[in-house]
């Protein structure tokens, strides 16, 4: 049987027409003067294809790029998590010293069991004793000398409070210190916002005695939660939002996140893609989390950690929707470009109880609490005496 019948339709047509010399010499995988069987179609099977340069080129575009976009990434890693890192763990070296540590550990230990274990949940939707609280709140403000400022908001049908004091300073600018106060669900949030609350009552005492140049402002937010954190309805934006209309301006903010889970030990962090590039495994240092563009103010702050305290501490400066950064009270303040840090423990990179129910008042490291505090203290005091009306100027 002729092979050239196989290629024909069912009319008898041949399904391939001549091809000329001229046109094979313009096909891929043909070798011009090669024909088939009857001198007529140009299958040459064996001889090698040629290669596209097209297809070259194409390869060196990718290769240049994907090396860009790996530098790129690299160097954005490094504007967010490169800064000092000082200190290591301390040891107390005085009796006086530790038996300081051991009050104010009492302190503490007694404010985070009054919230978890007498208040019980902190909102106004679920708490039968929040007027209690608030008057708790507001009483650690008045006794050390803060003038009380209450700020009343609703959400719906439902009434909150962000509790708020003020110590006018004898000079130029703002620096606010904050913290939210409501509980998640069931839980008693222990270290996921009572820890946060009890270091603010704990400052608050720090600085009764105290003389400051700029206003120093403690607040008490609601609704820093969820449904809330990270969105309008957040008590901290709310009150900004007030701040700006009253034509009030902060200056810098500081704001404490969960601040309960410190270990002495070697491990312990457990952190989110990309954080466990950077963050140490033990878990016995500060985060100082700042705004992808607040490097300066990261730095200000560790610097300032460092000149009081040895314990360790480490910075980063990141957009706040990116995964493992704390979507909380600080967001309000870096989206209006105001200088501002969250201090943390991490948070669920380190605790995993957090917002459970058995994130309870006993889970605390009381003491070792107790020593973050005390430092934080020294260091916001190294920041507000430091701060005159040229660097006031330079963070605006």
């Amino acid at each position: 049987m002729d092979v050239l019948a196989l290629a024909s339709d069912v009319r008898g047509a041949p399904l391939f027409e001549s091809i000329s010399q001229s046109d094979r010499s313009g096909c891929i995988g043909v070798t011009p003067g090669v024909e088939d069987l009857n001198g007529k179609y140009p299958f040459t099977p064996l001889s090698r294809p040629m290669q596209s340069r097209t297809s070259k080129e194409s390869k060196i575009k990718a290769l240049v790029v994907f090396l860009v976009i790996t530098a790129g990434t690299f160097a954005i890693y490094r504007h967010m998590s490169q800064f000092p890192t000082p200190g290591q763990v301390g040891v107390l070296s005085t009796e006086d010293e530790l038996y300081e540590q051991r009050l104010r550990a009492q302190r503490l230990s007694g404010s985070v069991e009054w919230m978890c274990n007498e208040i019980g949940r902190r909102s106004s939707r679920w708490s039968v004793r929040s007027h209690e609280f608030k008057e708790g709140l507001e009483d650690s403000l008045i006794q050390n000398g803060f003038l009380l400022e209450d700020h009343k908001y609703e959400i719906g049908q439902a009434l909150f409070h962000n509790t708020v004091g003020v110590r006018k300073g004898s000079g130029a600018g703002t620096i606010l210190i904050g913290t939210h106060h409501d509980s998640y669900g069931k839980s008693p949030c222990a270290n996921a916002s009572a820890t946060g609350v009890a270091t603010l009552m704990e400052l608050a005492r720090e600085f009764r005695d105290e003389s400051f140049d700029p206003t120093v402002i403690i607040a008490f937010f609601g609704t820093g939660e969820e449904p809330h954190a990270g969105r309008a309805t957040m008590g901290a934006k709310i009150w900004l939002d007030a701040q700006k209309e009253a034509g009030r301006q902060i200056d810098a903010a500081y704001i404490v996140g969960s601040f309960g889970c410190f270990r002495s030990s070697e491990e312990g962090q457990n952190s989110a893609f990309p954080w466990y590039l950077s963050h140490p495994k033990s878990s016995d240092w500060l985060g100082v989390y700042g705004d992808f563009m607040g490097r300066e103010v990261v730095t200000d702050t560790l610097a300032a950690w460092a000149r009081v305290s040895d314990l360790p501490a480490r910075g980063f400066a990141a957009p706040g929707w990116m995964l493992g950064v704390a979507k909380r009270d600080q967001i309000p303040f870096q989206k209006e470009g105001i200088p501002c840090v969250l201090l943390s423990d991490t948070g669920l990179n380190r605790d995993p109880s957090l917002r459970q129910e058995f994130d309870v008042a006993a889970g605390i490291n009381y003491p070792e609490m107790a020593r973050r505090v005390e430092a934080l203290g020294l260091m916001l005091k190294d920041i507000i005496n430091s701060t005159n009306e040229t660097t006031l100027a330079k963070a605006r």
